[in-house]
């Protein structure tokens, strides 16, 4: 069966973060997970025609609340159709970037 051009997005771009698609395995008893399986990162990826300030918005929260551990940084992926993987926004929360990227830019 050939695969979906979702399914084949979500792999690449977890690739591009060290890790892979996670799959069918996409709920226990805690909710919902992310669409990555990488250490550091909650990845949330949408492959969209139209991406929206609100579909983005509610990716970017569900990457927070699905994070497996307490440092791993969440980020949505979203990426248009028929677009290069490279021209697609990876978008974080300015309150999770302040806390969670600017202290290791600083630290340099």
């Amino acid at each position: 069966m050939p695969d979906k051009t979702w399914k084949a997005v979500e792999r690449r771009l977890c690739k591009i973060f060290g890790g892979k698609r996670r799959g069918a395995d996409y709920a226990d008893s805690r909710g919902g997970k992310n669409d990555c399986i990488c250490n550091g990162w909650s990845i949330e990826i949408k492959n969209m025609m139209r991406p929206q300030f609100g579909l983005i918005e509610e990716d970017v929260r569900k990457a927070e609340e699905r994070k497996e551990h307490p440092d791993d940084i969440p980020i949505a992926i979203m990426k248009r159709k028929r677009t290069r993987d490279a021209d697609a926004l990876v978008c974080i929360r300015l309150e999770v970037f302040e806390k969670q990227i600017l202290p290791k830019l600083r630290s340099k």
